[in-house]
C-alpha cells in the first residue's frame, strides 16, 4: 500500500498551512512545523490540494516531492526529530499529535492515511526507545533551562507565557528548582498544569505585568499582537529582566527583540544555534537510528497491512 504513498515538502508557512486546511477535507494530512510543512496523502490528492493554493506567495518558495517507502522514510525521520536544527529534540512529536488529533476531527478523514499514521506512531515509539534514549534532552525545554542555569539562582521566579506541550516540558524540568509563574489564555489548560505541577499561576488579564520581571519565556506563538506597544517599549528598557527567552514561531516579540540586549535575550533561533553546537555529541546515536528507520520503511514497504483506524487514546504515543 506504500507504493501510492505521496508527501509534499515546503517550506514553513502559516498562511499556506490555513489554505490548505481549508481545501483538504481531511483527504491529506497537514502539518505545519517552525521548519516546514508537510503534505501527506495517496496518489493524486496532495497534488490536487496544493494546485489550489497556488496563488499563495510562499507555495514557490521550496517545495519537494517523495513517494512510496521514501515518503514514509522521511516522515519517520522528521517525527524522530532527525529533521530538526535541534536532533532528536521531541517537540515534534507533540506537534504530530495535535495535527493528527485535527485531522480526526474530520466527518471523514482519510482511513489510508490514519493507518500509515498509526503505524508511523509505532515505528517512531521503537525507534527512540531503542535508538535515542537521552538524545532528546537537548530539546527546547532542555536547552532553555541551560540558559536558566546561568543567570537564574535556585529558587528565581520564572514565569511562562503559554501552556502548551512546550510549557509542560519546560514547567516538567524547571519546577523543582525555580518558583515557576503560569500565565496563558487557556484557564481550564492553567489550572490542569497548576494541579499536576504545584505552579503558580497569573490571570491572563494581568499579562501585562509579566514583562516587568526578572526571568521570562515565551511559548506562544502568534502574529497577532497579545501586550501594548508601550509595554513591549518598557521591556526593552526593563531595568530588572535578566533573562528573556522566546521559543516562539511567529513571535509576538518581533518588534521588540532587536532592542533587547543580546546578553539578556535568545530567541528560537539563538536555541537553535546552541542545540547545534551539541549535535556531535550525537552523531553514533543519530547514525544507529538512521540505520533502523531504513529498516522500518523497507519492512512496512512489503508488510503494511490495512487496519480500521483506532482512537486517538489508544496509541498511547509518548
Amino acid at each position: 500500500m506504500l507504493n501510492g504513498l505521496k508527501l509534499i515538502n515546503f517550506t514553513p508557512s502559516e498562511e499556506l498551512e490555513a489554505a490548505l486546511k481549508a481545501r483538504a477535507n481531511g483527504q491529506v494530512f497537514i502539518l505545519r512545523t517552525c521548519q516546514r510543512t508537510l503534505v501527506l496523502g495517496f496518489n493524486a490528492q496532495p497534488e490536487n490540494v496544493t494546485k489550489k493554493v497556488s496563488d499563495i506567495d510562499s507555495y514557490d518558495d521550496f517545495k519537494e516531492t517523495f513517494k512510496g517507502v521514501t515518503a514514509y522514510e522521511f516522515l519517520l525521520e522528521t517525527i524522530c526529530g532527525l529533521k530538526s536544527r535541534i536532533l532528536g529534540e521531541n517537540e515534534i512529536v507533540h506537534q504530530f499529535k495535535e495535527a493528527y488529533s485535527q485531522f480526526l476531527k474530520h466527518e471523514n478523514p482519510n482511513s489510508l492515511i490514519q493507518s500509515v499514521l498509526e503505524k508511523l506512531f509505532k515505528d517512531a515509539k521503537d525507534i527512540r526507545s531503542s535508538h535515542l534514549k537521552h538524545i532528546g534532552l537537548q530539546t527546547y525545554a532542555g536547552i532553555t533551562r541551560k540558559v536558566l542555569l546561568d543567570k537564574a539562582p535556585k529558587g528565581s521566579k520564572v514565569f511562562i507565557l503559554g501552556s502548551g506541550e512546550l510549557a509542560e516540558d519546560l514547567i516538567k524540568i524547571s519546577h523543582r528548582r525555580y518558583e515557576i509563574y503560569l500565565c496563558a489564555r487557556n484557564q481550564e489548560r492553567v489550572l490542569e498544569l497548576k494541579d499536576k505541577y504545584t505552579v503558580k499561576t497569573l490571570p491572563w488579564s494581568e499579562r501585562e505585568t509579566v514583562l516587568e520581571e526578572k526571568f521570562i519565556i515565551n511559548t506562544i506563538g502568534t502574529k497577532k499582537e497579545i501586550f501594548e506597544i508601550e509595554s513591549l517599549k518598557k521591556l526593552g528598557q526593563s531595568p530588572s529582566l535578566l533573562s528573556f527567552i522566546d521559543l516562539s514561531d511567529p513571535s509576538p516579540f518581533t518588534s521588540v527583540m532587536p532592542i533587547l540586549p543580546k546578553a539578556k535575550a535568545i530567541n528560537l533561533e539563538g536555541v537553535f544555534k546552541m542545540g547545534e553546537k551539541i549535535s556531535s555529541e550525537k552523531e553514533a546515536k543519530v547514525g544507529s537510528a538512521l540505520n533502523a528507520i531504513k529498516e522500518k520503511s523497507r519492512y512496512r514497504q512489503y508488510h503494511f497491512t490495512l487496519n480500521f483506524p483506532f482512537g486517538w487514546e489508544e496509541l498511547q504515543f509518548a
